[in-house]
């Protein structure tokens, strides 16, 4: 990183820093000569305390007993999950599964060239592995010459598949029909689409593929990708609308998520949410797709939209590339997978414990937060950092004290009781709370377990023009350990307002969201939450019929590869249907 860092710093003074982004409404973070990991003050101060580096700019513990938790304690023993097939995910410090180069991946003739892989602005991979292959025209027909296929055979057997099932085709043709075995090496490819509309169709089109996930690509075990498949991320050369998705967005960055036994998994949280935010919050658009890739079905996939700083997704000022300043948009996941990333950062939740709707109290479980858009320098980490840790304190202080603080624009806190009218507005100064009630709702619905573990995203924008002003929930995303998992009952109680029992705890680690717990036991979220349950029920109730409506439509294609999906998929429905009946008892 330090490297990466001084490189950085050597553009942004010869070219970059005067011709950067203009002044931010919050200025550099305070520093400390404190070294101390911990204060304790016995009552709040009028007069703002000092930041140190690793903890809240001030520490208020009103506990008789302090609470304190390991730096890292991930210890999740692998039991498989129900209804997946798949592990949970390792533990935050195991080391990730690296693919040599004799993975028994078919070796191109071209030269390769094998490179590590970097982003742009947008968070796109521009530093691909590729062989000397380069894409100079975009011509389909040049195109089927480069790869060496014949445009005739080709069309006989498009004919034939498109008999044999009604979602639209994917086909997936890589360079000497090379196998896609690696998370960090793109594979160069064609991408065709048919079997649709005219309009949605796509001729041969240059693209990079590879495998994307950690336990969905069974953490990188060739021979279980080799035998079950992977998701995997298509980049294209130019940006493309791919089936009229996000409302024919061009974006280069598209992913095939895999189905697995369940089918609608993430379909269905995707459009929940869709349905429940009206589109005011990025959540990924998304359509059922047959894959098949150099001739061979790979099986039923969700195309949707990869998760990144994107105009068309989550629109924040980007950060200029060598640019320092804090004067940007973050986009930020709460990522137990954090291991193998240079730009994260750790909450301790200021050590104090909270109580979750059932009254249960503890001090949260402590993941990685790292920020997915590119920056350039450690004062942004910081800046961002301290931003997360005042966006939580103000929330706690003002719910579990009734203290209501203010956030000066040097990020210190100063008490302020009588500027604000409620906690609702007080919390308000950091938290898009109409966006923590939509996602809290679409989670509470569809009981994700990694809720608080990994995945969880968010957004904050400090540039000039912010679509992003505070703290905002934004991207579900992940769903694999969702709905009737771990034998969670449609009629059992609340769950993402909870923690997680101690036989989860014991076996998969606490994955708890302390956002979401700490926000659902004031009075006052609980009555927003209502408020939008009543509001957007009724389309609740349509998305999932029309989810339905589509398993029931297409269930051959459903169950093409014999694994049952249609019934699964009715299964899961039926549970959802349920879940949402039993929130209604209790917030319609």
């Amino acid at each position: 990183m330090d490297v990466k860092i001084k490189a950085f710093t050597i553009l942004c003074a010869a070219a970059l820093l005067t011709g950067a982004l203009s002044g931010c409404a919050k200025s550099e973070i305070p520093q400390s000569d404190s070294q101390s990991t911990d204060s304790t003050v016995s009552q709040p101060s009028s007069q703002p305390a000092t930041v140190s580096d690793n903890v809240p700019q001030f520490v208020i513990s009103r506990e008789t007993e302090a609470s304190t938790l390991p730096v890292q304690t991930q210890e999740q023993p692998p039991i498989t999950a129900s209804g997946n097939g798949m592990e949970p995910p390792p533990a935050t410090d195991a080391p990730p599964v690296t693919l040599s180069q004799d993975t028994g991946e078919a070796v191109s003739s071209h030269n390769i060239k094998v490179t590590e892989s970097t982003t742009n602005s947008n968070g796109e991979i521009v530093d691909d592995w590729r062989s000397d292959l380069v894409f100079n025209t975009e011509d389909p027909d040049e195109l089927y010459n480069m790869f060496g296929l014949s445009r005739s055979e080709r069309e006989q057997y498009y004919q034939k598949i498109s008999q044999e099932c009604e979602f639209p085709i994917i086909h997936v043709s890589t360079e000497e029909e090379r196998e896609v075995l690696s998370k960090d090496n793109y594979v160069n490819c064609l991408v065709e689409i048919f079997n649709c509309d005219d309009e949605l169709k796509m001729d041969a089109t240059s693209a990079g593929i590879r495998v994307r996930g950690n336990a969905s690509a069974f953490y990188g075990d060739v021979d279980q990708l080799r035998k079950e498949g992977a998701p995997y991320r298509i980049k294209f050369t130019h940006k493309q609308s791919v089936l009229g998705l996000n409302d024919n967005a061009r974006c280069k960055s598209w992913v095939l998520l895999k189905t697995y036994e369940t089918g609608v998994r993430d379909h269905l949280a995707f459009e929940l949410a869709r349905a429940i935010n009206e589109g005011k919050y990025y959540a990924s658009d998304s359509r059922f797709v047959q894959v098949y890739m150099n001739e061979k079905y790979m099986g039923i996939y969700l195309l949707c939209e990869q998760c990144q700083e994107n105009p068309n997704r989550v629109a924040i000022n980007e950060c200029e590339e060598g640019y320092t300043g804090t004067d940007i948009g973050y986009y930020v996941e709460l990522d137990n997978y954090s291991y193998t990333e240079d730009w994260r950062f750790m909450l301790n939740y200021n050590k104090e414990s909270i109580t979750d709707e059932s009254g249960t109290s503890r001090v949260p479980k402590r993941y990685y937060y790292t920020v997915r858009n590119d920056i350039y320098s450690e004062e942004q980490l910081k800046f961002i950092e301290r931003y997360f840790e005042v966006c939580y304190e103000i929330p706690m202080r003002a719910i579990k004290y009734g203290e209501f603080y203010r956030l000066n624009d040097d990020f210190s806190l100063t008490l302020a009781q009588d500027e604000f009218s409620s906690a609702e507005e007080c919390v308000s100064q950091v938290l898009d709370l109409e966006s923590f009630v939509d996602m809290y709702i679409t989670y509470e619905i569809v009981n994700d377990q990694d809720v608080g573990g990994g995945s969880f995203f968010f957004a904050v924008d400090f540039g000039n023009v912010s679509m992003y002003k505070t703290l905002t929930c934004v991207s579900p995303w992940d769903f694999s350990w969702a709905y009737t998992d771990y034998s969670a009952k449609a009629n059992g109680g609340l769950y993402a307002a909870n923690f997680k029992d101690s036989y989860f705890v014991d076996h998969w680690g606490d994955r708890s969201n302390p956002w979401l717990i700490l926000l659902y036991s004031a009075d006052w979220f609980r009555d927003m939450v209502k408020e939008k349950w009543v509001e957007r029920y009724p389309a609740i109730l349509e998305t999932l019929a029309e989810v339905r409506s589509t398993v029931n439509t297409y269930s051959s294609d459903f169950d093409k590869d014999g694994a049952h999906r249609a019934s699964r998929a009715r299964a899961t429905l039926d549970w959802t249907d349920s879940r949402v009946e039993y929130l209604n008892g209790l917030w319609g």
